[in-house]
């Protein structure tokens, strides 16, 4: 389903594709087990509530929900929890938004680079192997080995804009 931005560019509404439905409780249990910590329940609520995103979350936001639905689970351990999410693979800095907030997603969806729309804000996803392969072409070319990359294009939809 597509649906009109405030740019005028189309968007599909559909989720990501990939491997989000993983099963990060498991991913969750094997880091605390080797970093020796504890499984907590408001950990596992923040988890539970950031992988429910089908969108890009910024802290701040997941704060909110979190509370929304656990008042008990004070912004620290929102904090923490992101962290801890992210130093296991589940959860993953995507990106920084225009005005310089970090954003997040799961970390368990296909690789894909991100394009930001400078006139709505809207963060659109891509992948395109002719853009991977050029990219570690040019990585082994000087001489490097790739650990991971963000890729974030800035543009302006082409298309007219409704008013």
């Amino acid at each position: 389903m597509l649906k009109t931005l405030p740019c005028g560019k189309k968007q599909s509404t559909q989720a990501h594709s990939g491997s989000k439905n993983q099963d990060w409780k498991v991913l969750l249990d094997r880091y605390l087990k080797e970093k020796g910590l504890r499984a907590t329940r408001p950990r596992e609520h923040v988890a539970e509530v950031a992988m429910s995103r089908e969108t890009h979350f910024d802290i701040q936001s997941l704060i909110k929900e979190v509370r929304a639905i656990h008042p008990e689970i004070s912004p620290a351990t929102v904090y923490r929890s992101v962290n801890t999410l992210c130093e296991a693979g589940i959860l993953t800095e995507t990106l920084q938004s225009q005005g310089g907030v970090t954003l997040y997603e799961s970390a368990l969806e296909d690789h894909h680079d991100h394009i930001i729309c400078v006139d709505c804000g809207i963060i659109f996803e891509f992948h395109d192997a002719t853009v991977e392969k050029a990219q570690q072409k040019a990585i082994e070319s000087q001489g490097f080995e790739e650990i991971r990359h963000r890729h974030v294009v800035y543009a302006r939809c082409t298309q007219p804009k409704r008013i």
